[in-house]
């Protein structure tokens, strides 16, 4: 008789993949449980680089594959993928049985994962709840409502928990790790400048150049181009090589990598990518110097590299951050006066270096691997109700 318990990961981004894969690691290797991951959104999009190839090249099963994803630049678009997904992992739950399922984050794949588990009474425990941010983006509504629908939390911080239980959840279904992204992600080796330049055939061997990922914000759709223009009018003035990243897939994206490819075309020192094989990722953040934009990697992760941030606009703003990020709004010149201070600011610079990262220390997928292992499978899990009186 099989004892493992079966877990399935569903993952529909680059970005939730990479924060993931230290936890998929320990139990892909781990005897007590037979593991795999259901790929879906954008994973699966040529124009967002078919990241699944490196699901693939990490050799992770892959149960199955969920097309969900509308190639449109109108909010309607994102919501037909959420139902989509519905239908597509309802089916996938069905036959595949698991015992747990894993989803972490956000995005659409939170709510349908969540959802379409509870109807189904799989237990499914959910990654990075309770994080409060004040930008009025749905996706603070979808990560709560996740958190609603989802039986195991596992938050990063004290303080997630603490939205987690005002939010009614019960204390012992929470479990505060750490983020498990800090994992893999303060342990990948060292790439020089040299290699850097090779491998993305882009000269940075000096080290001077600026890092540059800003995603759309759904309730401001209207003003994205001329948002990132702001933006790229600063970079440019500037005079740093800067490397640009492409936005995620909401709606909005397609303004802002009109301007990503324009600009890079007009400008030589801007060099655009689709995705990088993430040792390559990690390393062009460590020797940076500065990053901007608004994604969750500024707040997250790059205090562990001592890297100054520039947070632009409103995506991002409320959330707990260490001393190493300047938010702006988007204006040019706020934007190119807060790029100078972290590039030129001695003082500064030397106490960015110094910033203890509030999201975790690195060793948090162990400890949720022994959860997994341990946690009872039973109605009582199964069974909410608001916990509070």
């Amino acid at each position: 008789m099989n004892k493992k318990r079966k877990i399935l990961a569903i993952t529909g981004a680059r970005s939730d993949y990479d924060l993931m894969t230290p936890v998929y690691e320990l139990l892909d290797k781990d005897a007590s449980f037979e593991f795999s991951i259901l790929v879906s959104g954008a994973h699966l999009s040529k124009k967002y680089g078919m990241t699944e190839s490196y699901i693939k090249k990490d050799g992770f099963h892959i149960e199955d594959r969920v097309f969900n994803l509308q190639d449109s630049d109108k909010r309607i678009a994102r919501a037909i993928s959420l139902g989509n997904q519905i239908v597509g992992f309802a089916k996938v739950f069905e036959c595949v049985k698991p015992h747990i399922i894993l989803v972490a984050g956000d995005r659409e794949e939170a709510l349908s994962t969540t959802a379409t588990a509870a109807y189904m009474s799989i237990p499914t425990a959910h990654f990075f709840g309770g994080d409060i941010t004040q930008d009025g983006n749905v996706d603070n509504s979808i990560r709560y409502a996740a958190s609603k629908l989802a039986h195991i939390h596992f938050p990063v911080m004290e303080a997630h928990k603490e939205t987690l239980l005002k939010l009614g959840e019960d204390d012992w279904r929470i479990f505060v790790t750490g983020s498990p992204a800090l994992d893999k992600f303060i342990q990948t080796p060292e790439i020089g400048l040299k290699e850097l330049s090779k491998k993305i055939n882009f000269n940075i061997t000096d080290g001077k150049y600026l890092m540059l990922i800003q995603h759309p914000v759904i309730s401001e759709v209207e003003n994205q181009a001329a948002y990132i223009k702001k933006t790229l009018d600063a970079v440019v003035e500037s005079g740093y090589k800067c490397l640009i990243n492409y936005p995620n897939s909401d709606a909005g994206n397609f303004a802002i990598i009109k301007a990503y490819k324009e600009y890079s075309v007009k400008f030589p020192q801007l060099f655009l990518f689709t995705n990088l094989e993430r040792n390559t990722y990690v390393n062009l953040m460590r020797h940076a110097s500065c990053m901007l934009g608004n994604s969750s990697s500024g707040i997250c992760e790059a205090p562990s590299l001592g890297l100054p941030v520039v947070n632009i606009g409103t995506r991002q703003r409320g959330r707990i951050h260490a001393e190493n990020v300047i938010f702006t709004g988007y204006n040019k010149n706020e934007i190119l006066k807060a790029i100078q201070k972290s590039i030129t600011d001695k003082v500064y610079i030397a106490k960015v270096k110094k910033v203890k990262n509030p999201y975790g220390d690195g060793h948090s997928s162990e400890k949720i691997v022994r959860i997994l292992k341990k946690i009872k499978l039973d109605h009582k899990l199964i069974y909410k109700n608001i916990a509070y009186k």
